[in-house]
């Protein structure tokens, strides 16, 4: 193991610098939890502390980056129990590729005991080596990332290039070289291909030889995930939008990106190393059981990484709309819209995660007349069919729902949770990117699957490819109801069902009791990602005109003007979710029979509702500008 040791320099700012570092404790004093020392190729993550932990914008807030990072998935890559336990399953599965598997699976989670591991010669690197090697269990640490190579680019599958000059690439041109060299070795260089997507499609296109039943190799391959892919069949490429802008999103502030020396100019812009998904339900996890894990980040770093995932998924991920099409007296007609707004298929990654749309009905007195998406108390979905829900493009019924997903195919052509046993996707109906296209070069590595393929709402508008959007059509029996029915519609996701982990809890191994206990303790509530409501006044709203009363402009700007048979006592406007805006009396008269009623400031499509001073109700939907 090196020990760097900071070397005298005949200047003044050199010898503050020397004389700052003897004040430091030893070592791992000063590095807290983070690991620190080297190996061949890589530095813990401790290394990068003492300069880059205390980092402020010019204003006062926190930016540090070791502090963002420390509590993320990536931070935790080669520590997730759900990891652990999955790739466990596999080797129980095939044991006779256990040396394979668990090098293969180290490539991307413990990246710096498995590539310093065959720098040096080794032909595999396994799960014992990982446990005893704190520099694996540092995860995807700084010195892993700033390290591949720009020529190593579009090798995925965990295949990518680390460079042996000790080299850590930025995305700051003439970077003040001599403090990073002096203290660790490594030397600072400018190179923008560290905002490269490739750079994190090295492990996030992942291609995995298929194994039938008894363990053989097929021959073929499948894509257990190609985020990268996704993103690069998709409008975002043409819009300079990569995936380091969401996930390790800039700031314009000025920041001084390193504590010594302490006379360095701040940089801009600064990208900030937040490095969060979807995935709460494991951060929580990881938060919950710390200790026992082996975390090196505290509640309040894992709180604000949470809470920044939140805001990822239920601000940046999918516009939702909920509209009514018709009602008769037996159906309610109506449209659930998701437009997805991530630069790749939603969800994305492990073919665990899935997301699925609840929507349920209420009539006037509050008693449910439909609910498809339904959970149980421990967030199961009811009435999911056994083997796996079809897409729908029209649902009917409460046993129907829309669960977006990918689900593998064995060779038989029968569902399978087993990575090595996947074969073919039976279904991958996980909402496109915007101008997500069959035409493209990628399209055979990120297709869909299954009867999504048929749907014409499916990532199409007006037959053309690319609007990121699905459209399902909810034909909601009613049974002559003639009163208020309320709607919620909800997208929830998930990062791993009870069902999806069946098989796994077949096998009993450290690492699949371990995780089974976490899970069974989990908070297992699916996060929250859109939702929506209306309210169905009454049958024939949305027309313009009814038996008494008819209304001008639709749109309308300043005043809505009201012509029917009967004199109205009050109009009343209400949002479609149901929510009261304005109530005035008529206090307008043009003529007989004939109504002026000022439009309430509101913007958006609403409900009008007339009284009549017979108490006759007449309801219109109305555009207010």
């Amino acid at each position: 193991m090196k020990f760097k040791i900071p070397f005298l320099i005949a200047s003044a700012p050199f010898v503050l610098i020397f004389l700052i570092s003897l004040t430091l404790p030893d070592q791992m004093g000063y590095k807290g939890e983070l690991p620190g020392g080297y190996n061949d190729l890589f530095a813990g993550s401790g290394e990068c502390v003492m300069c880059h932990e205390n980092i402020e914008t010019l204003q006062g807030e926190s930016v540090s980056i070791t502090s963002d990072w420390r509590s993320t998935m990536m931070a935790n890559a080669s520590k997730d129990p759900l990891w652990r336990a999955k790739v466990s399953h596999e080797i129980q599965v095939n044991p006779q590729h256990a040396v394979f598997l668990e090098d293969v699976c180290t490539k991307c989670h413990a990246p710096m005991g498995n590539k310093n591991a065959h720098h040096n010669g080794q032909s595999y690197y396994t799960l014992d080596e990982l446990d005893s090697d704190p520099l694996a269990l540092d995860g995807v640490s700084c010195t892993a990332c700033h390290q591949i190579t720009e020529e190593s680019l579009g090798i995925y599958s965990g295949n990518y290039l680390i460079g042996t000059e000790q080299t850590i690439w930025g995305p700051y041109e003439m970077p003040f070289a001599n403090p990073m060299i002096n203290f660790t070795g490594y030397t600072p260089a400018h190179s923008d291909h560290i905002k490269d997507s490739r750079l994190c499609g090295s492990c996030h296109t992942l291609i995995t030889e298929t194994l039938d039943l008894e363990g053989v190799p097929t021959g073929t391959e499948f894509v257990e995930q190609a985020i990268y892919h996704e993103w690069l069949n998709s409008s975002y490429p043409e819009t300079n939008t990569s995936c380091q802008t969401c996930h390790v999103p800039e700031i314009t502030d000025e920041v001084v990106i390193s504590t010594m020396p302490p006379w360095l100019d701040g940089r801009v812009p600064f990208g900030m190393h937040h490095l969060v998904g979807a995935n709460v339900f494991m951060l929580k996890i990881l938060k919950n059981n710390a200790d026992e894990i082996g975390v090196n980040a505290t509640a309040v770093q894992f709180d604000s990484t949470i809470a920044r995932a939140n805001r990822m998924i239920q601000n940046n991920t999918i516009v939702l709309n909920l509209s009514e099409m018709n009602r008769t007296d037996d159906t309610l007609f109506l449209d659930v819209s998701l437009t997805n707004m991530a630069g790749h298929k939603f969800p994305a990654g492990f073919p665990s995660r899935r997301a699925f749309v609840s929507l349920y009905a209420l009539d006037l007195i509050g008693d449910t007349i439909f609910y498809s998406g339904k959970m149980d108390n421990d967030y199961n979905i009811i009435g999911e069919d056994e083997d796996y829900e079809s897409h729908y493009s029209i649902i009917r019924s409460e046993d129907e729902i829309q669960i977006y997903e990918l689900v593998m195919g064995d060779v038989n052509l029968n569902p399978t949770t087993v990575l090595t046993r996947a074969y073919v996707p039976l279904k991958d109906n996980r909402i496109p990117p915007d101008g997500f296209l069959s035409t493209h070069l990628s399209y055979d590595t990120v297709l869909i699957a299954g009867s999504a393929l048929e749907d014409v709402n499916f990532n199409k508008q007006d037959g053309v490819e690319g609007s990121g959007n699905d459209i399902i059509h909810y034909h909601i029996p009613i049974n002559g109801s003639s009163g208020a029915i309320s709607i919620y519609a909800t997208v929830y996701y998930q990062t791993v069902s009870a069902r999806w982990l069946e098989d796994v809890f077949t096998y009993e191994t450290e690492d699949i009791t371990t995780f089974k206990s976490y899970y069974e303790e989990a908070d297992k509530e699916p996060v929250t990602v859109a939702g929506a409501s209306l309210v169905s006044v009454i049958s024939g709203v949305g027309l313009e005109t009814d038996e008494l009363y008819s209304v001008s402009p639709n749109p309308a700007t300043d005043f809505i003007y009201i012509r029917g048979k009967e004199n109205l006592t009050s109009v009343e406007f209400y949002s479609l979710d149901g929510k009261h805006i304005l109530s005035d009396p008529i206090s307008e008269k043009i003529a007989a029979g004939y109504f002026q009623v000022a439009v309430p400031y509101f913007g958006g499509v609403a409900i009008m509702r007339c009284t009549s001073v017979s108490g006759y109700t007449s309801s219109h939907k109305i555009w207010l500008k």
